[in-house]
């Protein structure tokens, strides 16, 4: 079995080429179709991340993530795969726990920045600009189910009155904010699978075992099932254009 340069084994079915192109496509995709070729530096950077074993799925939570901060920046360039690293990272240890796996599964953090190792306290006013800009696209989609499209509604008052009190939170201010916002989330979830088709869902549930199968031997069976629900919620909130809510 093969072993990545973090020390842990790689999935044995893990085809490198085909997980490189893939965070090509997605890379391309979120730059607006501006095509960012994965070589060099880039290339060994998710050669690694696939010889570790972070799901597609993680992968491109954490670019989406670094990519609506770098929209919202002055740079007009390309975003590049580099700059991805501290998102992938911080994501895929919070997959790991949701998931389950133990501690002897964490991946090193010798070599990584500082922001990689610990989370970014990010700004929560911008965060709630970007979700409220993104829900008013979301909803504006002709083919997004009634109730769905309701959900979103109700998600995008609370957002706005959240805004509101974010201008001026410190402290526990902040934190009682931040709960809340996650619960908003949650809920946003819940009606994604609530309200999708059961044919969508049955097809998501099969593109995610299918884009995790390669991890199937690490996980126990209630950590496959939570892995299979994470992606599928990640599918979703891609099908519908949802912005994760939660910090």
């Amino acid at each position: 079995m093969n072993e990545s340069s973090g020390g842990e084994a790689a999935p044995a079915s893990v085809d490198i080429g085909e997980y490189c192109r893939r965070v090509e496509e997605h890379l391309t995709r979120v730059n607006g179709g501006h095509l960012v070729r994965v070589v060099g530096p880039g290339f060994e950077l998710v050669r690694e991340w696939a010889e570790t074993g972070i799901p597609l799925s993680v992968v491109f939570r954490g670019i989406d993530l670094k990519v609506e901060r770098h929209k919202a920046g002055k740079s007009r360039r390309p975003l590049r795969i580099e700059f991805c690293e501290p998102d992938v990272r911080d994501i895929y240890e919070g997959w790991k726990r949701a998931v389950g796996l133990s501690g002897g599964d964490r991946v090193p953090v010798s070599g990584l920045s500082a922001d990689a190792a610990e989370p970014r306290r990010r700004s929560l006013t911008r965060h709630l600009d970007r979700a409220i800009d993104r829900l008013s696209r979301a909803a504006g989609v002709l083919d997004l189910p009634v109730g769905l499209r309701e959900a979103i509604d109700v998600a995008m008052q609370e957002l706005v009155t959240l805004r509101d009190a974010a201008r001026k939170a410190r402290g526990q201010a902040r934190d009682d904010l931040t709960v809340r916002l996650a619960a908003i989330d949650a809920d946003l979830t819940k009606a994604a699978r609530a309200h999708a088709p059961a044919q969508e869902l049955t097809a998501l549930e099969a593109d995610a075992a299918s884009e995790l199968g390669p991890y199937r031997a690490r996980l126990a069976d209630e950590a496959w099932q939570r892995s299979i629900d994470l992606t599928v919620d990640r599918l979703l909130r891609d099908r519908y254009g949802l912005p994760v809510l939660a910090l």
